[in-house]
């Protein structure tokens, strides 16, 4: 079990570039929201740029430099799938389960029959969509990771991975990879824990850029107000899902298509 906690920092509202042309500058809710964020799993960190990045690109920053706000949208929208516990059998072998059906996918993509049988009659589909619901990546970053949660009853897996390499072969991060396992109990309360300080923090960001004078950068103040208090509602619904458990997922159906892929990937092992 390993600790989990998501940090944050938000730029000074001095130093928030404005969005547009010189002509036609502009903030939102969205832009004030820009900063630095960093996860701690378990002895390791999530988002820390690694010494040989921050020297390749020139710049001191040490931690995820983006718009929190598309962390909080992309993270948030997985709540309502990682509620839902996934079987032991998933759960014991999720570090492995990407690697094996890319290498599943690849053994059938010579056989025309087979190629129909997994994609078209969405056999693969079927078997993935679980896992890829439950994760998002950082596509907005270079080399961003994909970040993955998945449940099994009272304990949760967190998993992250970037293949991303600089010329010199080194990560841009201090911790390209990692799984790390934690109370669901200690996930959920970590979660509200970010929601809470994250949105004291907008509050009084939002509440200086009102009493701000912007000068030429148009900012809706009325929106900005309203706007905060939407995002706020909206992410507290999302974490309402993870503590509704339940779902329609077919679980019986994927752990046929499991076993199935499993028992194909020992043929091909054998053949080899």
């Amino acid at each position: 079990m390993g600790e989990f906690k998501i940090n944050f920092r938000l730029q000074d509202l001095d130093k928030i570039c404005p969005w547009g042309s010189e002509e036609n500058l502009s903030l939102h809710w969205f832009g004030l929201t820009d900063g630095q964020l960093w996860i701690n799993a378990g002895n390791q960190t999530i988002y820390e740029y690694s010494e040989a990045a921050i020297q390749y690109f020139g710049c001191p920053i040490q931690y995820n430099d983006y718009q929190i706000a598309r962390f909080l949208e992309d993270f948030s929208y997985t709540f309502r799938y990682i509620g839902e516990s996934i079987p032991m059998c998933l759960y014991d072998e999720i570090g492995e389960f990407e690697a094996k059906t890319d290498v599943w996918k690849e053994s059938h993509m010579d056989d025309e029959d087979a190629v129909f049988d997994l994609f078209y009659d969405n056999k693969y589909q079927r078997l993935i969509r679980w896992f890829y619901d439950r994760n998002f990546d950082s596509l907005h970053l270079v080399g961003g990771p994909l970040i993955g949660c998945y449940r099994f009853k009272d304990k949760i897996k967190l998993l992250w991975e970037s293949t991303y390499k600089l010329e010199n072969g080194e990560s841009i991060w201090t911790a390209p990879m990692g799984i790390v396992e934690m109370a669901y109990e200690e996930f959920v309360s970590s979660v509200m824990e970010f929601y809470g300080s994250f949105f004291a923090a907008m509050d009084k960001q939002v509440e200086s850029a009102v009493a701000k004078d912007w000068g030429n950068v148009s900012l809706d103040k009325e929106r900005l107000v309203e706007e905060n208090e939407e995002r706020r509602s909206a992410f507290f619904h999302n974490i309402k899902f993870l503590n509704q458990p339940g779902g329609n997922t077919d679980w019986n159906k994927i752990v046929e298509l499991y076993g199935r892929m499993k028992a194909e990937l020992s043929v091909i092992r054998t053949d080899k």
